[in-house]
């Protein structure tokens, strides 16, 4: 999958695969389109001499160790303005190509990954304009190789700096706590929403007894917010006057606090809905989701099932909401890890005899409702269970845009879920990323439908 980059897509008009010689033409004069952190420009190619191989490694390990970008070759940039002043044109052959990656792989440690686009001026020619897409790398620092000694660049604005001594170790010691601490991690803000639900809610369990499910997201490259007044005051604005659950027009969530390096939003109290939105990227929400009746047999005394339709539509509306708030406040960047819990709340009876080592709640199936038989529910799934869990990896972007790849990512994170019940897959949405329209009740049925229409999503 091709590399994002939200801000320059936005400058440029479309993502960097998609747009044409001309949109990028239009940058010369336009005051917006300025070198900034993740935006460089470069009438030339460099030369494959010694000092040109190492300049392009160094501009390359700067957006690297930074927060990713794009070099644009073939656009002269004014030195005092930094605005595109000229179109270029260089030269767009394999033998250009593999220089560049050639150069890239032998001067810097370790090698960061690239992306090449050319844009040819018209069909068929071999000039035009190169774009070489830099994501923010996990592996960073990355060093410039410059004889007998390593140096490490970072994009300053629309200069260099390097990197200082503690700087470098600093980098060094995030990259291994990274990778360690993201196996644990997802699993501790899970657990820390469904805290804040049951704090919010005076400790004890809704009496319906409502499922609680948890939909949780890490960026394997995390971002950075700031937790201050200004940027809680604003996030809060911002979310209690949004409308996350898809397909609804009503906001969500009617109250915000402050927590440990997070903002917390919830609908009530007690809440059925809390999110918890991370200063790396993180977040989780919690949300009850809702029983149906069904029939009993000798396999499930409990007359009742977690409504599938419930959960397919607050896994979709997580994953969307959670990602938005990873790329667009905190830079987070890359794939994220995706975890989805279903948790039984509803109490098993007994009264105050119960023996401590006995289960507290009862196993739940998933249920869905039939749609010829108005206001009851049938059985989807073999089993039951009083906890299950569904884990699976996306791209932060594909995630926030909201379209067919959200669809695609919910797929295969419920289905992980799912397949603890017995069930393969939801019937509500495939792993192509379309919606099946007959494969839900009303209302969710309309709504749903209504959403996948809007952002271009195919419904079956």
């Amino acid at each position: 999958m091709s590399p994002r980059f939200p801000r320059v897509e936005a400058l440029l008009g479309g993502p960097l695969e998609q747009i044409a010689y001309a949109q990028l033409t239009a940058l010369v004069g336009n005051p917006d389109a300025k070198e900034d952190e993740d935006l460089d420009y470069k009438a030339a190619h460099y030369s494959a001499d010694q000092a040109g191989r190492t300049e392009l490694a160094k501009d390359v390990a700067t957006l690297a160790n930074g927060i990713g970008g794009v070099l644009l070759l073939g656009l002269a940039e004014d030195r005092r303005t930094s605005i595109p002043s000229a179109v270029t044109p260089v030269e767009l052959t394999d033998g250009k190509f593999r220089q560049i990656r050639q150069a890239i792989a032998s001067n810097l440690r370790p090698t960061p990954r690239i992306e090449l686009f050319a844009k040819p001026a018209q069909s068929g020619s071999t000039e035009g304009i190169l774009i070489i897409a830099v994501p923010r790398s996990l592996d960073a620092p990355h060093a410039v190789v410059e004889q007998t000694r390593l140096a490490f660049p970072r994009r300053d604005g629309s200069g260099t700096r390097w990197l200082t001594e503690a700087e470098v170790a600093t980098a060094y010691r995030r990259r291994f706590e990274q990778l360690a601490d993201r196996r644990d991690r997802i699993a501790r803000i899970d657990h820390d929403a469904e805290e804040t639900a049951e704090r919010l809610g005076g400790g004890g369990r809704l009496e319906e007894g409502d499922p609680l499910l948890t939909v949780s997201l890490v960026p394997d490259i995390p971002g950075d917010m700031v937790i201050d007044h200004a940027s809680v005051q604003r996030v809060s604005t911002q979310e209690l006057a949004a409308v996350p659950l898809l397909g609804r027009t009503a906001a969500t969530f009617c109250s915000s606090m402050v927590g440990a390096r997070r903002i917390v939003l919830f609908d009530d109290r007690p809440p059925r809905y809390v999110a918890e939105l991370h200063s790396d990227g993180s977040g989780t929400w919690a949300a009850r989701t809702p029983l149906l009746g069904i029939a009993q047999d000798d396999s499930n005394t409990w007359p009742y099932g977690a409504d599938t339709d419930s959960i397919v539509t607050l896994v979709l509306s997580a994953l969307r909401h959670l990602a938005q708030h990873a790329v667009t406040r905190t830079g987070a960047a890359g794939t994220a890890a995706l975890r989805v819990r279903l948790e039984s709340q509803t109490p098993i009876g007994g009264g105050p005899m119960r023996l401590p080592n006995l289960p507290r709640t009862r196993e739940i199936h998933l249920a869905h409702e039939a749609l010829v038989q108005q206001g009851r529910g049938v059985r989807v799934s073999a089993t039951a269970h009083r906890t299950a869990v569904g884990h699976a990896h996306a791209l932060l972007n594909d995630l926030a845009d909201g379209g067919i790849g959200l669809v695609q990512a919910a797929s295969l994170l419920i289905s992980d879920l799912f397949q603890h019940y017995g069930l393969a897959e939801p019937p509500q949405i495939s792993r192509d990323g379309s919606i099946t329209a007959s494969q839900w009740s009303e209302p969710e049925r309309t709504q749903i439908s209504t959403w996948a229409q809007q952002v271009s999503v195919p419904v079956t």
